[in-house]
């Protein structure tokens, strides 16, 4: 039976919602102007990557372009941001761009930047129908260089989300690609209803292990039993809590072509098993971006998957148990927007993220919202506040954009303890909207008010990846267990910091804090601060008597 943990804040905390607007729209004072710029109709694209590329402390955001070239924006550290596409050598107006994520692949030190790519670009009208996704370089001057051909990356697809994870634990990040076509036959505007026609065949997803910082292996042999899809991506994550990372891979059109799949990592074996029946994660949905967070604190990551309106929200009811969809029962199923939009409005959820907005110890939801281009109408996103069993919609998020909303990340940009939130916009293919102001990608900055406390952490691998990709780390605080997960890629196409945040509440003590890596080595701390980030770097292996073993194994699971 499915049992909610007891929660030590009172229902009552819970009930009370601010008066005040949380989040405030700051884009045209932070200097951002953004919109991703659509190739054809039917709505793909785009996504954003959260990385301090300069390793300045202020974390710095990658947006994708479409038709237009991508744009690295750098954070000046003052709440303003500066576009340095062009002296950081990352044009691309010659590729449609969709989606990024970001990892140090050859392990220098520095963070790179893979972009996923939909089409070649001849002219203003004319495309070839696949591109290679680029991958640059950082090289540690405040440029990059291109890299895809060295890497072996440059096969030709018709790419959304990639997303990054070490699966064999020998310190280089791997990297899952989703594909949508394989072979594109044009007219994205058939795309703009609840079915697909069989005349556009699935993508195959693809899987590589990264050789020793050196090139790419595709080793898409590995994706066990799965079918091609229209791939929208996917996560790598800890599912089952053996301490390596498996892979939950999404599609759209699930209910008339392949579902979603879960594949369980096999380490030390190099293999992957697919156990999405087994475990109850073959949901079947128009899936288009997935949030990763352990909402109850009960120590299993749990995932919402965003679909038509809503998706599901699965439950990790731990070990082999599988999974619960209680996406009704939470109060973020399919009711909720549809009663916002009505049922015959083809209203889409694209990016979820889990974030504890208001560091009271749980993580609430977002889930961005946008209709296929062109829209039949704007409707703004949604911020859930988790009130302890069920989530409800917040009201006074501040959040009022009426754009089409795609690629979703949370970061502290202001370095002030709070997440805030970033927002792509899609071109409205839609003359008689009001303002283009309106329909920008948007910056929100978390204005909450209160005096919880918080923490933020960053890790530095030694033996693992630079950034300690899919690492957790879980800090124990008055009989409170919060556990947050460093993110290669997730939402929609896009990825979030790589700061592990946790809000704590009125609790101004931390207990221990107990860091496993990639490979189940664990790393136990005492005496944090709090309202701080703190920075861990890896310990060097050693031989773990039985006992270690032991008393490491139920600290970990505790």
């Amino acid at each position: 039976m499915f049992r909610f943990p007891f929660f030590s804040l009172l229902i009552l905390h819970h009930l009370t919602f601010y008066s005040q607007n949380i989040f405030t729209d700051i884009t045209k004072e932070s200097g951002i102007d953004h919109i991703y710029n659509i190739f054809e109709s039917g709505g793909f694209g785009g996504g954003v990557a959260v990385f301090d590329f300069d390793s300045d402390g202020f974390e710095d955001l990658y947006l994708a372009g479409g038709k237009k070239s991508g744009v690295l924006y750098k954070n000046n550290g003052d709440s303003t941001f500066s576009d340095i596409t062009i002296s950081a050598g990352l044009v691309t107006s010659d590729i449609i761009t969709a989606g990024a994520t970001t990892a140090d692949v050859n392990k220098d030190g520095y963070i790179d930047l893979f972009v996923t790519t939909i089409a070649e670009k001849i002219s203003n009208s004319k495309y070839k129908k696949l591109a290679k996704n680029l991958l640059f370089l950082n090289n540690g001057d405040g440029t990059f260089s291109k890299a895809t051909e060295q890497f072996k990356l440059d096969i030709k697809n018709f790419s959304t989300g990639a997303t990054f994870g070490d699966i064999n634990s020998d310190g280089f990040p791997d990297l899952f690609i989703g594909n949508y076509f394989k072979d594109f036959v044009g007219n994205l505007g058939v795309l703009n209803g609840f079915t697909i026609s069989d005349d556009y065949k699935p993508g195959n997803d693809e899987l590589y292990l990264n050789i020793e910082g050196k090139y790419f292996k595709n080793v898409s042999y590995l994706l066990d039993g799965c079918e091609p899809g229209y791939g929208f991506g996917g996560v790598f994550s800890d599912v089952d809590n053996d301490g390596d990372l498996d892979l939950y891979l999404i599609n759209d059109f699930g209910e008339q072509k392949v579902s979603n799949q879960l594949l369980i990592n096999e380490y030390p074996r190099l293999k992957f098993t697919n156990k999405s029946k087994e475990m109850n994660a073959d949901s079947a949905v128009h899936a288009m971006g997935t949030a990763v967070g352990d909402y109850n604190n009960d120590g299993w990551m749990d995932y919402q998957v965003t679909n038509i309106f809503s998706g599901p929200l699965l439950v990790n009811r731990g070990n082999t148990e599988g999974f619960l969809d209680l996406s009704n029962e939470l109060g973020v199923g399919i009711d909720i927007i549809a009663s916002k939009a009505g049922p015959s409005t083809a209203v889409i959820s694209w990016s979820p993220v889990f974030l504890d907005y208001d560091n009271d110890l749980d993580l609430d939801l977002f889930n961005s919202i946008g209709g296929i281009n062109p829209p039949t109408m704007y409707l703004k996103d949604f911020l859930y506040e988790n009130m302890g069993r069920v989530f409800k919609v917040n009201e006074n998020s501040g959040i009022i954009d009426y754009g089409i909303s795609r690629g979703t990340v949370k970061f502290d940009f202001d370095n002030d303890g709070d997440l805030d939130l970033f927002v792509v916009k899609q071109t409205p293919l839609w003359k008689d909207y009001n303002s283009k102001e309106r329909v920008k990608s948007k910056l929100f900055r978390n204005d909450t008010e209160n005096e919880n406390n918080w923490l933020k952490v960053s890790l530095k691998g030694n033996e693992s990846t630079s950034r300690g990709l899919g690492a957790r780390v879980k800090i124990v605080c008055a009989g409170n267990n919060l556990m947050r997960e460093v993110d290669g890629g997730s939402s929609h196409i896009s990825q979030n910091t790589s700061i592990l945040h946790f809000g704590l509440g009125d609790l101004n003590k931390i207990d221990s804090l107990i860091v496993t890596w990639p490979g189940g080595k664990k790393q136990i701390l005492t005496e944090i601060p709090i309202n701080d980030h703190i920075n861990i770097d890896e310990i060097e292996s050693k031989e773990e008597s039985f006992i270690d073993w032991i008393v490491n194994f139920f600290n970990f699971a505790s």
